[in-house]
């Protein structure tokens, strides 16, 4: 039972195994850690830079790039690569929150757990009962998930929205926000990949909540459907520091 098990987890994840592979590579000559944690900023840069230039964040970049050899260098992208590939074979599912927790990286915080994939379903499917009669009598609805990690919650919540039938492309504005600034950008990619409209703070949710104004303290990390369906231009219902109107509050 055990092993016919293994055999069906391989089954349709053969990207995720070629992911690990080349992250265990190169955590021969480092921690793996650090490489994950490259991995992060680098493929985030990747994705937010065409959209919102920053200078300190192109620095950053070459900074820890260049503390890699050629050789080593040249696996980074193919890791972007298998990233990519691995969420467009397993659809709608927290990859990069289950790889972190596999590869044990979670210890480097004491303990950081993330929900299941089952219980974030459960609850989000919860949330969106109510989704759709929001829409037609606002437009849109915003999502809001306060200590998002890696955004299973805010993954979950677009795969109960598409079982409704519901366009969370263009219906549903996410917005995810962590203190923890790596398993921020774990959220922002995901988002980014998965055809999320939305954005993700890095930073306390307690002392910078989201009220439609940005806070110098955080940064802010906008996904390329947010600006291609025009949010940017769309009222923020909720996002308002009087009263949160049709915001769903989403909690782990």
């Amino acid at each position: 039972m055990g092993r016919r098990g293994g055999i069906v987890r391989r089954v349709g994840q053969e990207h995720r195994q070629e992911l690990s592979k080349l992250i265990r590579q190169v955590s021969s000559t480092t921690s793996t850690w650090r490489v994950w944690d490259d991995l992060m900023f680098m493929t985030t840069a990747a994705l937010v830079q065409p959209l919102h230039w920053e200078q300190k964040r192109e620095d950053e970049y070459l900074r820890r790039i260049g503390q890699y050899d050629a050789k080593t260098q040249a696996l980074f992208p193919r890791m972007f690569g298998e990233i990519v590939l691995t969420l467009e074979q397993e659809g709608m599912t927290d990859v990069l929150g289950e790889m972190f927790m596999e590869l044990e990286l979670m210890t480097h915080w004491k303990g950081q757990f993330f929900t299941p994939e089952p219980v974030c379903r459960m609850m989000a499917e919860m949330q969106a009962m109510d989704a759709a009669e929001l829409i037609e009598q606002q437009g849109f609805i915003t999502v809001n998930e306060p200590t998002c990690g890696a955004g299973a919650m805010l993954i979950a919540f677009a795969h109960a929205c598409h079982k409704q039938d519901i366009d969370f492309q263009r219906n549903v504005l996410f917005v995810g926000q962590d203190v923890d600034p790596v398993v921020a950008r774990m959220c922002y990619i995901q988002m980014s990949l998965l055809g999320m409209s939305g954005y993700v703070i890095i930073g306390d949710s307690l002392l910078y909540p989201p009220t439609g104004k940005m806070h110098p303290e955080c940064e802010y990390l906008f996904t390329p459907l947010y600006y291609l369906h025009g949010f940017q231009w769309r009222k923020q219902r909720g996002f308002v520091e009087d009263e949160p109107v049709g915001v769903l509050l989403l909690e782990e």
